[in-house]
């Protein structure tokens, strides 16, 4: 139903009146909200149900920016008469009750009355000057109106513009409002999936939008299909039953609800929330006879009349949306493996290459446009995106950006999709498990080989080694920051606890022997790590695998514990400390100090505020190794020889001995009798 209109003395004469609507301006002004797209399709719409077969959007910009939307129609124009019926009441509009335009010559689209109302989404000064034949003759009409007086439209009678019948609405558009709905590159294609169906059934209509003709045939892949519902029974009887045309589009929408229409087609109203894919461009269309005459306010109140309905529709788009993924995944894999630049066997050697290569699919399938076409740089693209998920799947999206130039969105909806099924999650650790694997064998043949652990230096091998990977001491440890203020009270009990030969990990670079040589000292690492609740402290001592650790190195470390935590700068703060004293061997004279009844083997000194430990390098790798145990086995790894030594050359080639590091021409590691290397 209407709403009643209240005529305002105008100054423009006997021919002009003015209308103010007693709906209030929140009612009319909530159309600002509206999206940018949604409003150009409404002027369309009001132009092709007035019988226009050519329909002009001409975007006017100055310094590239939007500053006039212009529409041009050839339809059959407004009244005098039909212009105030028109204006004058909200949700009031002479297509009330019908079916078809004028002369029964096509689909009437809009029958609420709220299409003219979308310009508020646009601008803020609007104007409609349109021509009709009147007994024989062109008469004009002019129709005003002004966002900061919402309420109130003047309707002028004019002599005729043109020649012929039509209408022109012109939008201003205030400076400083963005249009980025009509400024993005798929603004075409977003209003052309509005009018696809009308577009197809009326070849003859011409909709032109920013100076490029609408037709769904350049972006429409193959042709709609028609997806059954599963429906309630209290749909069963109708006639034709209602269904979903799924629309598939050869290029990215950002518009993407579900259409509902009209049995022919026609959209009348987008519905629930925006479907996002990476791999499939589309829209839905639910189509009905039940919503051939349906009011706007029965169009918002459908999740309540029509929830089953609904909810049918978005099952069946949910399972053609995975089988037209999996089809185009496939065709984009089997062409590649024609090209013989398919990455991977048949069939994986392990789950993880399985995830692995799951996710591949996945990633080539989205950027198959981006791809170069054929070559070297084909095979390179390829082959880049096999090797960041093989070793750094952080890198991948460095990859898509500014090798492959993937847009914006598209990687958008790649992250969206690869965070959702946490592939990349499981092949980062798989990666991490795997190298930490490889870290802990190949200090175990550092360790092992006399000739090896009488070349590795602390100071510039095994500290920076030990510091990168501090997850032997557990796990949330690897992130842990160094304290700045915590230095000086260490150092100030250093010297006196643990003696001249102990380093601060941050003063290593002061450590040197005569000839410049980087010295053989004991280290110590410190690392903390707070919350919002409670703050611990790690202190290492790294001892020389030259040194067996006894009872003094055992009492020195303690002693320099309790001494810290009774520091006056740390004595009754809530904190724990962990001290460890980590050896390559120690002496059986502490064994029962590190021993003891229902205490874990290693735990010294036991205390509320800290815990002293003693650890060979055998006991701490044996126990991060059963950690990644279960790993290990769904990885089916094994850290052969080879596999560790590469490892040690690839990741930490700076600090490892210089034997280790060399390699002949077999691939052997070659070392002669005294630790000295040879030049290679």
């Amino acid at each position: 139903m209407g709403t009643a209109s209240v005529a305002v003395p105008s100054q423009a004469g006997p021919a002009a009146m003015e209308f103010q609507l007693s709906v209030g301006e929140g009612k009319i002004l909530q159309f600002k909200k509206k999206a940018q797209i949604a409003a150009i399709a409404e002027l369309v719409w009001n132009a092709l149900d007035a019988n226009a077969t050519v329909v002009d959007v001409e975007l006017r910009r100055e310094w590239d920016a939007i500053t006039q939307i212009v529409v041009t129609d050839n339809g059959h124009g407004m009244t005098l008469q039909r212009a105030r019926a028109a204006f004058e009441g909200y949700g009031e509009t002479w297509k009330t009750g019908k079916t078809h335009t004028e002369g029964n010559t096509r689909i009437l689209h809009g029958r609420n009355g709220e299409g003219r109302l979308y310009a508020f989404a646009l601008g803020d000064r609007f104007t409609w000057e349109s021509v009709a034949e009147v007994d024989g003759e062109l008469a004009g009409v002019r129709i005003n109106g002004d966002a900061d007086h919402a309420t109130i439209w003047q309707v002028v009678q004019t002599e005729p513009v043109r020649d012929r019948t039509g209408t022109i609405v012109r939008i201003n558009v205030p400076q400083g409002k963005t249009l980025r709905g009509l400024e993005r590159q798929d603004a075409a294609a977003n209003l052309t999936a509005k009018l696809a169906f009308y577009l197809r059934a009326y070849p003859d209509v011409s909709v032109t939008f920013d100076g490029k003709r609408l037709d769904p045939s350049d972006i429409i892949v193959g042709e709609p299909i028609d997806l059954p519902l599963d429906l309630p029974e209290e749909y069963a009887q109708e006639d034709p039953a209602p269904v979903v045309t799924f629309v598939e589009w050869n290029q990215r929408m950002s518009d993407r609800r579900m259409l509902i229409c009209n049995a022919e087609g026609i959209a009348l109203y987008e519905q629930g929330r925006v479907w996002v894919d990476s791999i499939v461009s589309f829209t839905p269309y639910l189509r009905s006879n039940l919503f051939n005459d349906i009011s706007v306010d029965d169009l918002h109140g459908l999740p309540m009349s029509h929830g089953g309905l609904l909810d049918a529709a978005t099952k069946a788009v949910q399972e053609h949306l995975a089988l037209r993924g999996a089809q185009i995944s496939a065709a984009v894999v089997r062409q590649l493996k024609e090209e013989g630049i398919y990455p991977y066997p048949e069939s994986p050697v392990s789950r993880t290459q399985a995830i692995e290569r799951q996710t591949f699919d996945v990633v080539v399938t989205v950027a198959r446009d981006a791809l170069p076409t054929k070559g070297a740089a084909r095979r390179l693209s390829v082959s880049l995106i096999q090797t960041a998920l093989e070793s750094s799947p952080g890198d991948l999206h460095t990859i898509l950006e500014k090798v492959l130039a993937l847009s914006d969105e598209d990687r958008r909806h790649l992250k969206n999709l690869l965070d959702s099924t946490d592939l990349t999650h499981v092949i980062g650790a798989a990666t991490t498990v795997t190298n930490r694997l490889n870290f802990i064998g190949a200090l175990r043949k550092i360790l092992a080989d006399p000739h090896l652990r009488k070349d590795l230096r602390e100071v510039d091998q095994l500290h920076p080694m030990i510091s990168q990977n501090l997850w032997l001491f557990g796990e949330d440890w690897n992130m842990a920051m160094n304290e700045a203020g915590l230095t000086n009270v260490l150092q100030a009990h250093l010297e006196q606890e643990l003696g001249g030969d102990v380093v601060l990990e941050n003063q290593l670079d002061t450590v040197t022997q005569p000839d410049g040589r980087t010295g053989r000292v004991d280290i110590l690492l410190f690392r903390s790590r707070r919350d919002d609740n409670s703050t611990e402290r790690l202190v290492v001592e790294l001892k020389r695998p030259t040194v067996k650790v006894g009872k003094k190195e055992l009492d020195q470390i303690t002693g320099y514990a309790r001494a810290i935590v009774d520091d006056p700068q740390y004595k009754g703060v809530s904190c724990k400390w962990r001290f460890y004293l980590v050896t390559y061997e120690y002496s059986d004279r502490i064994h029962r100090d590190i021993r003891q009844k229902d205490k874990p083997a290693g735990l010294a000194d036991d205390h509320h505020e800290y815990e002293v430990w003693v650890k060979s390098w055998g006991e701490i790798l044996d126990a991060a190794e059963k950690k990644l145990l279960f790993f290990q086995r769904q990885l089916n790894y094994e850290a052969t020889d080879d596999r560790v030594t590469q490892h040690l050359r690839e990741s930490y080639s700076r600090f490892i001995p210089e034997s280790l590091a060399a390699d002949d021409q077999s691939g052997a590691t070659t070392s002669d009798g005294d630790g000295e290397n040879p030049q290679s």
